[in-house]
């Protein structure tokens, strides 16, 4: 039997079709592109390259600016937002942080323009206490990215346990933040002072910040182990560069 359709069934049966492929083709960027946390923080990736040039723009800004004029405001960002939520109480914006530590109008504008991924780091006794952040921006601009870092780097560091309020008056900080990722050959090799490194295969992804390892192979097999990718299985390989501020572990004393 032959089905005649009149044009506004014809019209309503294309738009259905239309939307229906729209559906499947979102559901299948999604499925390839979703992965875990790094360092324990959430990412999104879509593409590794894709928020380089901002990062980029944003390294570049705070070396203008000065890594010296930079820091203090940084750094009391990250302490003020790690002890408040440790003790259970409510962080104030990044803006109202900003103010409360009086950076000067180059340092505000630096922290408030772009934004970056950033990881912060919280030592005792020269050992990560806890370390939680992210390769890509999630936040509107870096202040912001740093606070809901040190927010997380409380209780949300799975590989340790929470940080106590006792445990506060002992602790440094140190905040890096991203630069641009470049793809290397398994065979390369760099300064693990000057880059850090990111692995991933399929959805499993781990990270280790410059200056956390004292050689290269190192570094890299502890990416590796972070994602549970097997010393000979296939991985893809990106060093990147960071700014950062804040205290420094003893090398020599392992990570």
């Amino acid at each position: 039997m032959r089905l005649f359709l009149s044009r506004k069934q014809h019209m309503f049966a294309l738009m259905v079709a239309c939307i229906a492929c729209a559906i499947l083709a979102y559901a299948g960027v999604v499925g390839d592109n979703e992965m875990p946390a790094s360092q324990g923080a959430a990412d999104f990736i879509s593409a590794v390259d894709m928020p380089a040039a901002g990062a980029w723009d944003v390294l570049s800004e705070l070396n203008m600016v000065g890594v010296s004029n930079v820091e203090g405001p940084v750094i009391a960002i990250a302490r003020e937002c790690v002890a408040l939520s440790v003790r259970g109480q409510p962080v104030p914006s990044a803006t109202e942080l900003i103010r409360s530590v009086s950076a000067i109008p180059e340092v505000e504008q630096a922290l408030t323009r772009r934004s970056a991924g950033a990881f912060v780091t919280v030592v005792r006794n020269n050992s990560v206490r806890a370390c939680v952040g992210s390769i890509w921006p999630r936040c509107a601009n870096l202040a912001e990215e740093i606070a809901q870092s040190a927010r997380e780097v409380a209780a949300r560091d799975l590989r340790r346990p929470p940080i106590e309020p006792w445990e506060l008056p002992t602790c440094e900080y140190a905040v890096s933040v991203v630069g641009r990722l470049e793809r290397v050959s398994p065979d390369a090799n760099w300064d693990p002072r000057a880059f850090g490194v990111f692995v991933r295969a399929g959805h499993r992804s781990g990270v280790i910040l410059p200056g956390e390892a004292l050689t290269h192979s190192k570094q890299l097999s502890w990416a590796r182990d972070e994602a549970g990718i097997e010393p000979d299985e296939e991985c893809e390989i990106y060093r990147f560069q960071t700014v950062k501020f804040g205290c420094s572990l003893d090398l020599g004393r392992g990570r």
